[in-house]
């Protein structure tokens, strides 16, 4: 089995469905592997866990959000599927040095996304 294949197919289906739910077993099955192995081979080849790699693309794509739109902040986190803005804003702050609010209100922070 190709496992490049697999893991190009998975990152795909990952990126395309951002604001759904996603479970391990359903990324897996998309791939045709059980959910154990897959999560193996992922980590193998992206360096990070299915479901890092998940709360980083989210993360990225709420970047842009914020960036690019006036939508609410509370609306950017339950869209890319946080349970709280809280939560949203800790995952936020740990990834990007800053909390949302003020990413926002950072121009500088534009540069980044403005192809998005």
């Amino acid at each position: 089995m190709n496992y490049n294949a697999c893991i190009r197919k998975s990152i795909e289906y990952i990126n395309d469905n951002l604001d759904k739910k996603m479970r391990l077993e359903d990324i897996a099955g998309k791939v045709f592997l059980s959910k154990f192995h897959f999560h193996r081979v992922f980590h193998a080849a992206t360096g990070e866990s299915v479901a890092q790699y998940i709360r980083r693309r989210r993360l990225e794509e709420a970047a842009k959000e914020l960036v690019n739109t006036d939508s609410k902040i509370v609306d950017i986190a339950l869209k890319y599927q946080f349970s709280s803005q809280e939560s949203f804003t800790r995952a936020f702050k740990k990834l990007y040095g800053t909390p949302p609010r003020k990413f926002r209100k950072n121009s500088n922070n534009g540069i980044a996304f403005m192809a998005a």
